[in-house]
């Protein structure tokens, strides 16, 4: 549903008052919208009290009976993974836009409900892969375009962090991410790194992968994943993702005929390696402040929705990113290589 500008008095239905749904909520504050256009579904009453602490009144247990009460111009899904799909339809079916968190599902059972229904009643969805909107992320597609290490030979990525520093103001195992029936685990939650591959690299052909658990955690999913993957254009590469990591990383390397390039995405860092006159230059005056980048998403997704701009996370790109993720549980099971 194509939506009209009208100096952000949208109306915005936010599923999820927790981290992510809060922040969100600030956000979308900090772009002029008043608390009273902003309702939130959540059914635990501590975070309905931090929700109110906010300043958003309008509270609900759940998503059926947000749309009882109100009509929305966007929403946001910041629920447990497991029930975004489910969620999606529900307001899609009441032609909502809908902005989703990553990753978009558990599993992709009704994704095709999901997409008649979008089609049928012109909803409007993004999906939050936040990275995308880094300036470090513009720095790399802009050298990569520039030919500034020739063809492009080999990448790596990793996201390794430790599970229970993600909130330590909480108990990790009541985390949605170590628990399997919630859509929990590193491969699911930490497909960031996935996305940026495909955002720079393109689709992928076949994955050979490990996922399992390792660590001694108190949780009943994976903690960390390995794959070994191939794009449609013959670009080969690994990238790793755990939550059992002390020292924690986030860092895409793009080895080239020319040089190399290295992403540091906690020193907030691009190098390039130029092979030439074997020198190092290192990109360092970017942005500090990871949350203009949510922000930045978050504008997209309305300009999007006032037809003003394409989305640059789309629906259709995540679905690429699902199967890739479930190929590698297939790889792992099989102890094969899986073609996409």
């Amino acid at each position: 549903m194509k939506i009209k500008e009208k100096k952000m008095n949208y109306k915005v239905l936010v599923v999820g008052g927790g981290s992510i749904g809060k922040r969100h909520i600030r956000n979308l504050k900090s772009i002029k919208f008043d608390s009273k256009n902003i309702h939130c579904v959540e059914p635990r009453k501590d975070r309905v009290e931090e929700l109110n602490q906010l300043g958003i009144e309008s509270t609900y247990e759940d998503v059926r009976n947000a749309l009882k009460h109100n009509d929305y111009d966007f929403s946001i899904l910041c629920s447990p993974t497991i029930f975004h799909i489910e969620q999606a339809i529900d307001l899609a079916k009441k032609g909502i836009n809908i902005f989703i968190e990553k990753p978009l599902s558990a599993d992709l059972n009704k994704i095709d409900d999901l997409l008649s229904i979008i089609k049928e009643n012109n909803v409007k969805v993004g999906i939050a892969y936040v990275f995308r909107f880094s300036p470090l992320i513009d720095k790399v597609k802009e050298l990569i375009d520039k030919n500034h290490i020739g063809k492009l030979l080999y990448f790596r990525g990793e996201f390794s962090e430790y599970l229970p520093d993600f909130h330590p103001y909480e108990d990790y195992r009541t985390f949605y991410m170590a628990k399997k029936e919630l859509g929990g685990g590193s491969i699911l939650d930490q497909s960031h790194i996935m996305d940026l591959a495909y955002y720079l690299f393109g689709e992928f052909k076949s994955v050979f992968a490990f996922n399992s658990k390792v660590s001694n955690l108190e949780i009943n999913v994976d903690d960390m994943s390995e794959m070994i993957l191939e794009t449609k254009n013959g670009l080969h590469g690994t990238v790793h993702t755990d939550i059992i990591g002390r020292s924690h990383k986030k860092e895409l390397e793009i080895k080239g005929e020319l040089g190399n390039i290295f992403v540091n995405f906690y020193q907030n860092t691009v190098s390039v390696y130029s092979a030439s006159d074997k020198s190092l230059t290192s990109y360092n005056k970017f942005e500090k402040d990871f949350n203009v980048n949510y922000i930045l998403e978050l504008k997209n997704f309305i300009m999007y929705c006032q037809g003003k701009e394409e989305i640059r996370t789309s629906l259709e790109d995540s679905i690429n990113i699902m199967k890739l993720i479930f190929a590698a549980k297939k790889s792992h099971n099989s102890g094969q290589r899986e073609v996409l």
